[in-house]
């Protein structure tokens, strides 16, 4: 029997949560699953990938995350025409749509989605910080909260989130996309003008305060006193005129630090880094990019901030965040050794990703959460089904 799912989301543009929304979908082809996508704001670039495989999006056009009455007269529009049997939100924004939705249509069971880390509510927007506290009253209403990280988890049930409700989903790498390329690093120094003999330090994300990408820039400078000869490249929209790049022209290593703005072909990028670093201060739960790296073979250096030291399984590359210095010893160790001793280190962060974050685990376990909720509805008549996966 085939069970309709609408997917409830903040916007697709670029980010880790969209694109896992996006991969996710597509692994349901050839299950009892349907899914559709409601996007409360215009969609971005990732609607182009649903659009690929054919998922149907329906979109509130917002253009602010705060609600309108024609925001919510769209919803119920959207709820009218789309019978669904399951609603899941994804993000803040995404998961009180669905909430709202249910009320709208037929109180089906609702899942929540949580992909982000509370390390001090006060550094989030106040509009933000509303949402959570009202999201931690609804949360007793929802069948589960599906976060996509443990430390996510704690941080949000500290604030009063329903802790019956927990699942813990990390996210998936499909890792035949994501893999070890030859001649990546070849190619990446041809085509971005990186000489040749350089030792590439490489993140991708967009243009954040959480993301500290000064921080990123303060170890690229780090490692030029100590005498590496290294370069930094940052993927990612927003860093044109961004922090890294005026902070690198400051500190005269603008020839450094490439930023060639958001690239869709970061599987193909990502092989020719010497190493990843996440330099980022909050905010991070399971961050995809890291894992996308491990998943090509590159080793990681992190901070450890959200699931970041447990997602990488060696806390020899794991520093404090706001600690560049640091940061910059842990990379300099790894240059410090053979290109082959970094291979075998990389090759073993593959392995980990292949073994506990494939996208058919993330797949499966969802299918798991979404027939546990079904069930219970179907077993008790309301929305209040739980069931923890994967802990």
């Amino acid at each position: 029997m085939i069970t309709r799912v609408l997917n409830c989301i903040t916007g697709l543009n670029v980010g880790g949560a969209e694109y896992m929304l996006a991969r996710f979908v597509n692994e349901l082809r050839g299950t009892d699953y349907l899914p559709e996508v409601m996007s409360l704001m215009s969609p971005g670039p990732v609607a182009a990938l649903l659009r690929a495989n054919n998922v149907p999006i329906h979109a509130l056009d917002m253009h602010t995350s705060m609600t309108s009455l024609r925001a919510l007269t769209r919803l119920r529009s959207v709820m009218a025409a789309t019978p669904s049997d399951l609603l899941h939100g994804w993000m803040y924004h995404g998961n009180l749509a669905a909430s709202a939705a249910a009320l709208m249509g037929a109180s089906q069971p609702v899942i929540w989605s949580v992909h982000h880390s509370l390390d001090e509510i006060k550094r989030e927007k106040p509009l933000t910080r509303f949402i959570i506290r009202l999201q931690a009253r609804l949360s007793k209403m929802t069948s589960a909260i599906s976060y996509c990280s443990s430390t996510a988890a704690a941080q949000h049930e500290a604030l009063g989130f329903d802790a019956s409700k927990r699942v813990i989903i990390p996210n998936g790498i499909d890792c035949e996309a994501f893999r070890p390329l030859p001649n990546a690093r070849e190619r990446i120094r041809a085509e971005l003008n990186i000489p040749p003999e350089r030792l590439v330090i490489g993140n991708v994300a967009r243009a954040h305060p959480m993301k500290n990408h000064e921080g990123f820039v303060r170890i690229l400078a780090q490692l030029r006193t100590q005498g590496f000869d290294v370069h930094g490249l940052i993927i990612g929209e927003g860093h044109s005129d961004g922090a890294a790049r005026r902070l690198a022209r400051d500190m005269d290593l603008e020839d450094r630090l490439t930023t060639p703005g958001p690239r869709s072909d970061v599987a193909s990028l990502l092989p020719g880094f010497d190493v990843f670093v996440l330099s980022s201060a909050w905010g991070e739960a399971f961050p995809l990019s890291v894992a996308e790296a491990m998943a090509c073979g590159v080793p990681v250096v992190a901070t450890d901030i959200g699931d970041c030291a447990w997602l990488i399984g060696d806390h020899d590359l794991i520093s404090r965040p706001g600690d560049p210095e640091a940061q910059a010893q842990v990379v300099a160790s790894l240059f410090s050794q053979s290109a082959e001793a970094r291979s075998r280190r990389g090759l073993a962060g593959r392995k980990r990703v292949e073994q506990r974050f494939s996208l058919r685990q993330y797949r499966d376990a969802h299918m798991c959460l979404y027939e546990a909720a079904l069930e219970e509805r179907r077993r008790s008549g309301s929305n209040n089904a739980w069931r923890r996966i994967g802990a």
